[in-house]
């Protein structure tokens, strides 16, 4: 299994060498995508991912910058098919945890679109949403934006199973205890900073004795931005053993 980290930064205003959220899995040479912030078509198609052969998208929540770049990413595949000629899925899915995000996308899409692509919504609440012979994805709602009155939520974390590995992505949470019982046996925790501390992360799941083997810090926020070296040092002291930063462009393999 790899990990592109297509962009990592937290929802702030521009940074040199960082866009927002954007992971894509690749599975038997399969891309799943794993929210999309502004600039991800451009990191992924440079780095020589094929974008033009992604079937499914997710979204975490309703974000700007976890679902902003969408119009961006489907705009580009669209020029990429046709002007290269490329293969293509009949149907991108995007799953999404509100309509609000749907409405976003077909306002931009009824500008400049083309009906051999057809981008379907899937909207999802709490378990599996999604399974084929090479993934296996689940959502959980978190607290990231509060309790809602209807019962609705809309910002959800995902673990995804492969190759007999599990990894959470977090999407944004209240805190680390959103993700409950998943944490007692992880692979790999892509755990956001953009509203917390890694060191504080760090030491929070070494005391809870959390079944989390390795960590990858993504969504990056101040803490990390303005203090690379001393944000990573911390949180290998609290954690005990090396942690990942993840930056743009970059490929993890688990």
């Amino acid at each position: 299994m790899k990990i592109h980290t297509i962009g990592t930064c937290a929802g702030t205003e521009p940074m040199p060498t960082r866009q927002h959220a954007c992971c894509m899995i690749e599975v038997n040479g399969k891309l799943y995508c794993f929210d999309a912030g502004s600039g991800c078509a451009r990191t992924a198609w440079l780095k020589r991912l094929p974008i033009t052969d992604i079937e499914h998208i997710f979204i975490s929540h309703p974000h700007r910058d976890h679902a902003g770049g969408l119009p961006d990413l489907f705009w580009n595949i669209r020029k990429l098919v046709f002007m290269q000629d490329l293969d293509h899925p009949e149907t991108i899915t995007l799953h999404l945890p509100s309509p609000v995000i749907w409405k976003f996308i077909e306002g931009f899409m009824a500008l400049e679109w083309s009906d051999r692509i057809r981008i379907e919504p899937a909207y999802y609440t709490d378990g599996v949403i999604f399974e084929d012979e090479n993934i296996r994805v689940e959502a959980r709602h978190n607290f990231h934006l509060g309790v809602p009155e209807d019962g609705k939520f809309t910002s959800y974390s995902f673990r995804i199973t492969a190759e007999g590995k599990q990894v959470i992505y977090s999407g944004d949470v209240r805190h680390y205890s959103d993700m409950g019982d998943w944490l007692d046996n992880c692979d790999l925790l892509m755990m956001e900073t953009g509203h917390h501390k890694a060191s504080e992360v760090c030491a929070g799941l070494r005391a809870d004795q959390a079944g989390v083997r390795k960590i990858m810090f993504v969504h990056s926020g101040r803490e990390i931005l303005n203090d690379y070296d001393g944000a990573k040092a911390r949180a290998e002291a609290a954690w005990g053993e090396p942690v990942i930063i993840a930056e743009d462009g970059n490929t993890y393999t688990i």
